[in-house]
């Protein structure tokens, strides 16, 4: 398993375009996408070539908007490890006004027991 340490920090960047938004503004599924990106960035750059991770928690919250053709930055840093979980800070921005922040955690697994296991199913 690679080594983690808090403190590790990547980002995810979306150009925002009609399809990230609903009668309500952006969506929620975007928002999410773009933290969850972030995470996965911190950690892909240690993978090994079996290494895999999946979301396991997601707690964003969401007070801000963007507007199509706008950015929307997501950034995200380790802030607690716990053996294979890996607990996240986030925080997104549309230009530099931030629009929500939360915690994300990441399971570190084995890329081919998991596809294994879904098989299985």
């Amino acid at each position: 398993m690679p080594e983690y340490l808090t403190g590790l920090v990547a980002r995810q960047l979306f150009h925002l375009s009609d399809d990230h938004f609903d009668g309500s503004g952006l969506t929620v599924t975007t928002l999410h996408l773009a933290c969850e990106m972030a995470c996965h960035n911190v950690l892909i750059t240690r993978y090994d070539s079996d290494d895999a991770s999946v979301g396991i928690r997601n707690d964003i919250w969401f007070w801000g908007d963007a507007q199509p053709g706008s950015y929307l930055e997501a950034e995200a840093v380790i802030s607690y490890i716990d053996r294979k979980r890996i607990v996240f800070n986030v925080f997104a921005r549309s230009g530099v006004a931030e629009i929500a922040r939360g915690q994300h955690e990441r399971l570190l697994v084995s890329q081919s027991a998991f596809m294994t296991s879904l098989a299985a199913d």
